[in-house]
């Protein structure tokens, strides 16, 4: 890979990473690694950083709710833009490598993609790792959308138009409820909205992107995430099961209408875009857009740059379009 002057070794041919996302990124250099700090320090961290700064765009109801499902309830918070009398639910899961993250702390995304659709967002606090390893996170994604689906009238939403939608690994966890649900086993889910997905636990460290951005100069490493999957799967045995790498699912004809966002300075760059193109290639329609100038996270970064808004607005028009 060529490279520039550039202290964070921007290729020459590329956008640099935006000053407003580079301060993070320093930020997090200076740190010691996630292993190093332990989860309960990096918990903390994460909540501090993402409850400051922007607070995202004003929303007409926010409610904190326990949310009944087959297994006990979990907490959700849902967010009514009020634009329509009725409109479509999208059920999001929040990112933090299965083990950091609460509805705190992605506020602020779920209150951009309200905003941005028009949707009323349920967003889902889902079990961490690893007090609670996989499959457990699964399962709670896969009952939030049964409950969503079942509560369509108290919801206030139009049941038909049900999606799904998350980043990191929440956008790994909606992939894997339109996967579980596909076959007409579950609720029909009428389109996924995943940012900067991981699909793939047994590639770690193994594609172009993670040899580009893997020492974490850009912020994840490839270290963040080997730390974050040894916690969610501890057992070597699980991480070829399609419910942790969506990418070994057998079959992905017949998943909804997906659009999938990748940051061009990620690790997990290059797996998002070979999902993207095997999408499409089994007549999955899907739209895919490498964000240029950003890193992992930059859609709930407490410091908004610009491609925030335009990534949201990439979003609301595919979310327009198939509706």
């Amino acid at each position: 890979m060529s490279r520039s002057a550039d202290p964070f070794g921007t290729p020459e041919d590329a956008e640099p990473l935006h000053f407003l996302l580079r301060a993070d990124a320093l930020a997090r250099r200076a740190r010691p690694s996630f292993r190093a700090l332990g989860i309960a320090e990096v918990r903390r961290n994460f909540r501090e950083t993402q409850t400051s700064g922007f607070k995202g765009p004003e929303i007409a109801s926010v409610e904190d709710q326990l949310l009944p499902t087959e297994a006990g309830t979990l907490p959700v918070r849902i967010y009514r833009p009020g634009q329509t009398e009725k409109p479509p639910l999208i059920v999001y899961f929040h990112g933090g490598g299965f083990a950091i993250g609460d509805l705190d702390t992605h506020d602020r995304n779920a209150r951009g993609m309200a905003a941005a659709t028009g949707a009323t967002v349920m967003s889902v606090a889902y079990r961490l790792a690893p007090e609670h390893p996989f499959p457990a996170a699964v399962e709670d994604a896969l009952n939030a959308v049964r409950a969503g689906a079942a509560r369509a009238t108290e919801l206030r939403v139009e049941i038909d138009r049900l999606y799904v939608s998350g980043d990191s690994a929440g956008a790994m966890l909606a992939l894997v409820a339109a996967l579980a649900f596909k076959e007409g086993n579950g609720p029909q889910i009428a389109g996924v909205i995943a940012a900067y997905p991981a699909v793939d636990f047994l590639m770690i460290g193994e594609t172009g992107s993670y040899r580009a951005f893997g020492e974490g100069a850009y912020g994840l490493s490839t270290e963040d995430i080997e730390w974050f999957r040894e916690l969610y799967v501890p057992n070597p045995f699980d991480r070829s099961d399609w419910r942790c790498s969506p990418a070994l699912a057998p079959d992905v004809r017949g998943l909804p209408p997906t659009v999938i966002v990748a940051a061009n300075y990620d690790v997990l760059r290059d797996e998002a875009a070979a999902f993207a193109a095997r999408l499409s290639a089994d007549d999955v329609p899907v739209a895919f857009r490498i964000v240029p100038g950003t890193n992992h996270g930059f859609l709930g970064t407490p410091t908004s740059p610009p491609q925030v808004a335009e990534t949201l607005a990439f979003i609301g028009s595919w979310f327009a379009a198939i509706r």
